[in-house]
């Protein structure tokens, strides 16, 4: 992914046309062309090739980097590997209403943590789609804030939810939001925790967390060690779920109709997504 002179972004899969060598090897940088790792062909900013280095013959035309749907939307940058996904603003939907509110734009990017959890990234979306776990699993969030209260608001598009929680007093956590199918966020005290969940094989997933935080933001030294280790109970007793649904000794379970309806709602979406190209 790249910003353009114009501000404008351009993205491109990490694949060179020549042998399917990388452009970059991991991380960012600056660079005014993209130069293929392997054999050296680089390419402009808006992914034309630009030079075939020492290639012994004449390149054929049309030869260009394949590139992937990118949009800004208040400062946060989406990517969709899929061509025939509508544009953003209208695959999002009533999203963006649960957050006007929220002042993204004038939030920078603090830190980022990532952690590897050993389970199925759908069985982190389970966990993450309830609060019935809160009182049980986040003790201290349960001390901040009511858990007994906590609510999650479905509306009539099932791909995407928020949760409230009522504070107690003062507390890191009252607002959480979900988007089909990996992406969930923390509203804290001037800031916001965007949170994506990357599928590292059928029993792995890496828990990406980037904080972004108002320039004028308090304590956010405490709010992202709360954060952190609400990250780290999710994690310890989502592995445990998984290494048990696949122990032979569970069935099917049940789910709550008080606590745990999103949870339906997900899964039906999920067997239709595989119905849909199976």
């Amino acid at each position: 992914m790249r910003r353009l002179a114009d501000g404008s972004l351009s993205a491109f899969h990490n694949v060179c046309p020549h042998r399917a060598g990388p452009l970059v090897w991991e991380g960012c940088g600056h660079s005014a062309n993209l130069t293929c790792r392997y054999h050296g062909w680089a390419f402009t900013a808006t992914g034309d090739l630009l030079s075939a280095r020492d290639f012994g013959a004449e390149v054929p035309q049309g030869i260009a980097l394949t590139s992937v749907q990118v949009v800004s939307w208040r400062g946060l940058v989406f990517v969709c590997l899929d061509p025939s996904t509508p544009p953003l603003v209208e695959w999002l939907g009533g999203f963006p209403d649960a957050l006007v509110d929220v002042p993204l734009e004038g939030y920078r990017f603090v830190r980022r943590t990532v952690r590897r959890v050993a389970c199925n990234w759908k069985t982190y979306a389970d966990n993450f789609l309830e609060g019935y776990h809160v009182p049980t699993v986040h003790p201290s969030m349960s001390r901040d804030a009511d858990a007994m209260q906590y609510v999650v608001h479905q509306g009539d598009d099932p791909r995407w939810n928020i949760h409230t929680m009522p504070p107690r007093g003062e507390t890191y956590f009252s607002v959480f939001g979900w988007f089909w199918p990996c992406f969930a966020f923390n509203v804290v005290p001037g800031g916001f925790a965007v949170e994506r969940w990357l599928p590292r094989g059928p029993h792995a997933i890496d828990v990406i967390f980037d904080y972004l935080f108002a320039d004028d933001a308090v304590d956010t030294d405490a709010i992202f060690i709360a954060s952190e280790e609400v990250a780290d109970e999710d994690a310890r007793v989502s592995a445990f779920v998984q290494r048990n649904l696949v122990s032979g000794a569970y069935d099917t379970g049940l789910l709550s109709p008080k606590w745990e309806p999103a949870l339906a709602a997900f899964h039906k979406m999920v067997r239709d997504a595989v119905s849909a190209t199976s």
